[in-house]
């Protein structure tokens, strides 16, 4: 498991092939990342992370996250554990819920999220532990360990990976909003206290390139906060601002706000913008700038059309 150190994710959306995929993640090894993942968007994301395995030696590679929704818990598992076998235990899960507009593209059904990924999550880990009903023949553990890591925004989620799993995933946290997260991640770890310590890979949105003004366009589009969007029901419910509500509702969202540059998704305050992401123009929602922290790195492109990359940090709580 890392301890430390950057790692790179990719959104292999716009039809990389798979000769670019294991480029990027040799390149990524070979600069001296702790870990590079990949998103599942327009790909299937096992797949690639084993192509990301097969061509590196000693880098971590992981999914950044896998949508449950997509695959059977044992096929999950299964694929998981052949990738940490070919990689001498380099692999690292992460599994989340995406998005509503994602699924409902492919006539999936949530549900409930929250409880779809606790099933889940507990149904991997048992397969990967080699327990569950014989197939064709009995089922054996994974050969390397497999950590479990589930893509977090809200506090129960946070919470249910403190009590089930080795990490969470979030993105556009500040560093206050990760420190506010041990109080949450505490609350899950209480009941399991033979974990070890949650990790955190932070997500933190990069777009590399050399047309600035092309990946302004890009980071603007991707980089919206679509709260509705992603889940309606329970956005309809939480009030958006920081200052709304009682006194008793903010302290029920995780404590009272000094500011209210925080937007809230259901169960309480998600995002914290970055101060480089305050006052940019709001095009559905705030928006992260490319130019985030005022520090711009470029990079010569190959004239296709520009790919989001993400920056995430991985650290021991």
């Amino acid at each position: 498991m890392v301890q430390g150190g950057l790692a790179l994710g990719l959104i292999p959306g716009v039809g990389w092939r798979a000769a670019e995929i294991r480029r990027v993640a040799r390149e990524a090894e070979e600069a001296g990342f702790a870990a590079v993942f990949a998103a599942e968007v327009n790909n299937d994301v096992l797949a690639t992370v084993q192509l990301m395995g097969e061509a590196t030696q000693r880098i971590q590679v992981g999914s950044w996250v896998a949508n449950i929704y997509l695959r059977h818990p044992y096929v999950c598992a299964q694929a998981a554990a052949l990738i940490a076998d070919a990689t001498g235990g380099r692999m690292v899960l992460g599994l989340g819920v995406s998005h509503q507009p994602v699924n409902s593209a492919l006539d999936v059904v949530m549900g409930s999220p929250i409880g779809a990924l606790r099933d889940y999550s507990i149904a991997v880990a048992s397969w990967l532990r080699g327990e569950g009903p014989a197939t064709h023949l009995p089922q054996r553990p994974a050969t390397h360990p497999v950590p479990i890591y589930l893509g977090a925004l809200t506090s129960p989620t946070v919470e249910l990976a403190g009590e089930m799993a080795d990490g969470i995933m979030p993105v556009w946290w500040s560093p206050e909003r990760v420190a506010h997260s041990r109080v949450w991640a505490d609350r899950g770890r209480a009941r399991s206290a033979a974990r070890s310590k949650l990790q955190v890979a932070l997500g933190l949105p990069t777009f590399v390139g050399d047309d600035v003004a092309t990946l302004r366009a890009r980071a603007r589009a991707n980089l919206g906060l679509p709260q509705p969007a992603v889940f309606p029901a329970a956005a309809a419910r939480e009030r958006l601002c920081c200052r709304s509500g009682s006194r008793r509702a903010r302290r029920a969202r995780g404590g009272s706000q000094r500011s209210c540059s925080r937007r809230y998704l259901p169960d309480g305050p998600v995002v914290a913008l970055p101060p480089a992401a305050r006052g940019i123009p709001r095009r559905r929602g705030r928006s992260a700038d490319l130019m985030a922290g005022g520090r711009r790195r470029e990079r010569a492109g190959d004239g296709r059309s520009v790919s989001p990359m993400r920056a995430t940090a991985v650290s021991s709580r």
